[in-house]
C-alpha cells in the first residue's frame, strides 16, 4: 500500500512539473489559420463568454479542437 501510494505521489507531482512551462494562450502570438466564421463571437475565457450569455440571455455553444492523426478532423 505504501508503494502504491508513493507510485501515485511520484506521478501526480511529475504530471504538474511537465505541465509547466509550455506556451499559454496569451502568448501564443498570431495564428495562420483562419479564426473563425464572421459573424461568430469568439471567446478567448470562459469568464468572458459567460458574461456575455448572461448579459445578452443566451446559451454557450461550447467547441473545442485539436491536432489529431490525418483523415480525421480533431472537431469534437
Amino acid at each position: 500500500m505504501k508503494l502504491l501510494c508513493a507510485l501515485l505521489v511520484t506521478s501526480l507531482s511529475g504530471g504538474i512539473v511537465l505541465g509547466q512551462g509550455g506556451p499559454r494562450p496569451d502568448d501564443l502570438g498570431a495564428s495562420p489559420q483562419p479564426i473563425g466564421e464572421a459573424g461568430v463571437a469568439w471567446y478567448t475565457t470562459w469568464d468572458t463568454a459567460l458574461d456575455e450569455a448572461r448579459r445578452s440571455n443566451r446559451p454557450i455553444f461550447f467547441m473545442a479542437a485539436a491536432a489529431t492523426c490525418s483523415g480525421i478532423s480533431g472537431v469534437f
